[in-house]
């Protein structure tokens, strides 16, 4: 397949918008580790899931539908950041169970 000129003056900015959501993913990769250590396993699950069906199939129909279809590159990124919120949230949450349990 050889692309058109068309595809190549449209690709950086593609590359670009979509590439912003690789800044977030050792965050999330991370985040499973921890929170299968904390014995934690649906949470683990959740982000695993939500960023990899839920929450992006969600976006990448209701983006285009919204903003045009430009913004569907805006689909990974957007879902990155919203499953990074919810790690941050369950980390603090689990942490300061962590630091706040009686020894034993």
């Amino acid at each position: 397949m050889k692309p058109t000129e068309d595809i190549l003056a449209i690709a950086p900015g593609i590359i670009r918008s979509y590439g912003i959501s690789f800044l977030l993913l050792p965050f999330k990769i991370f985040s499973t580790y921890y929170f299968q250590a904390l014995m934690k396993p649906a949470a683990s699950f959740v982000v695993s899931v939500s960023r990899g069906a839920v929450v992006s199939g969600i976006l990448i129909y209701i983006l285009p539908a919204l903003l045009g279809t430009d913004s569907i590159w805006f689909a990974m990124p957007n879902t990155e950041l919203l499953v990074a919120i919810y790690v941050a949230v369950r980390m603090v949450q689990y942490t300061k169970k962590l630091w706040s349990a009686p020894e034993n």
